[in-house]
């Protein structure tokens, strides 16, 4: 378990996207909750109180959804662009050095 709790390797972009459709997942349970809750609320015979909890309940999963989807994209774009700049930084520690090229004889 060292290895998924260890602070000292950044999260790969695999895991995510993983932990965004897992959670995706749990706020699409959520959703179907708000509705059973809704839909009993209207076989009782409150249809404002149903209308209420349907329209706050699937405002809030969206909000969550759209949130967390956001911050794994940055998260995702973050880690795109750590991984472009290590590769930029040991450019320019470790220098390439052209060949030098034969020259030329003026007989040919």
């Amino acid at each position: 378990m060292r290895d998924i709790l260890d602070q000292d390797r950044p999260m790969t972009l695999g895991a995510v996207k993983l932990a965004t459709a897992i959670l995706g997942l749990a706020l699409l349970m959520a959703a179907l909750f708000v509705l059973f809750g809704a839909l009993m609320a209207l076989f009782n015979g409150h249809i404002i109180m149903a209308l209420t909890r349907l329209a706050f309940g699937f405002a809030l999963i969206i909000f969550l959804f759209v949130t967390v989807r956001l911050l794994g994209e940055i998260l995702a774009a973050l880690h795109r662009l750590n991984d472009r700049l290590a590769i930029l930084g040991d450019d320019i520690r470790n220098p390439r050095h052209p060949a030098p090229t034969p020259p030329e004889k003026a007989g040919e």
